[in-house]
């Protein structure tokens, strides 16, 4: 009966108003986020949305807890993946709800930060802020990196929560880490937290990454029938001087081959962080016993490099006997 009166309060709370935000963090390391109220000065609950618990304050022991307009997790574990609320209470017996993601990410050997944690673009002028930084009361910023590497010369100057780069360009472009420790009664934590730099008004050409589809992957098909088969690339940060998305088929560009039987449609778009991405599509209007025997390769060249993906394809098992 108390979960069924829990639920039916949450849901009160929701109905009144709801705004959503997204938090991405490494797993082991300290993460707290903050309900996005200024004032300090009202009643705040956070809850569990998956179950509908509320989260309570700090107790001995107690490694997700809250306080006040924050929810802290000390350390994170990968089962805290979820989404959470804070409920504001005004004092006109008035609230209002926040929804809260939050992602945490497996630590893997050798990569610094998963694609997904970083934070929008600074300006582009050269200052580069911290990203959750005065989330974590007297924290203590320890390394800034680019790209992984530790960012070291005089063109960098570090501020407190900040960094500046003099005189930035297009080779200044890329994923700047803040690495900083937190103390909590005694208790020594790491946060990392990364955002993409863009320089003003330039272009930045990124390794070429195929996202589909992956090399090696097996097209079931049937004899006979039509086949569209997409590849999508990222190249880059803003619109890409040289950005070649194009199949193959044997080694063979699809402009040298049957245009009645193969032919390629494309177009670009932009996504997270001005990211610029190419997408082609092989439209092939017949499939034929020979197309079984072939390689169909999804060809990526961009200023900085090349890249490819290999597929084949193969007759749908209930067709296998009729080969």
């Amino acid at each position: 009966m108390m979960g069924y009166v829990r639920l039916i309060f949450l849901s009160t709370f929701l109905s009144v108003s709801m705004t959503s935000e997204t938090f991405d963090a490494m797993e082991g390391e300290a993460l707290v986020i903050k309900c996005p109220r200024r004032n300090s000065f009202v009643k705040v609950t956070w809850y569990h949305t998956d179950t509908n618990k509320i989260i309570p304050a700090e107790e001995e022991g107690s490694r997700v807890f809250s306080s006040k307009l924050f929810l802290w997790f000390l350390p994170t574990s990968t089962e805290d993946s979820g989404n959470y609320t804070c409920v504001i209470h005004f004092s006109s017996n008035r609230t209002k709800s926040f929804n809260m993601s939050v992602w945490v990410h497996p630590y893997k050997k050798g990569v610094c930060f998963p694609s997904q944690i970083r934070y929008p673009n600074d300006t582009g002028r050269g200052k580069i802020v911290c990203p959750t930084i005065d989330n974590y009361k007297n924290a203590t910023l320890i390394q800034w990196y680019k790209d992984c590497k530790p960012l070291q010369g005089e063109r960098y100057l570090q501020k407190e929560k900040y960094i500046f780069i003099n005189n930035p360009r297009k080779e200044d472009d890329g994923h700047y880490t803040c690495r900083f420790i937190y103390t909590h009664k005694g208790n020594v934590f790491n946060v990392s937290a990364t955002r993409i730099f863009i320089s003003k008004a330039k272009h930045s050409p990124l390794p070429p990454q195929i996202l589909f589809p992956k090399d090696k992957d097996v097209i079931e098909v049937e004899l006979g029938a039509a086949l569209s088969l997409k590849c999508q690339a990222r190249l880059g940060i803003k619109k890409q001087p040289l950005d070649v998305v194009t199949w193959d088929v044997n080694n063979i560009q699809v402009k040298y081959l049957d245009f009645s039987r193969f032919h390629e449609e494309s177009h670009f778009f932009e996504g997270y962080e001005q990211e610029y991405y190419r997408e082609t599509t092989l439209h092939i209007t017949e499939i034929r016993k020979e197309d079984l025997q072939a390689n169909f390769t999804c060809v990526v060249v961009n200023e900085m490099h090349n890249t490819r993906a290999t597929v084949r394809l193969q007759l749908k098992a209930q067709y296998e006997g009729l080969q």
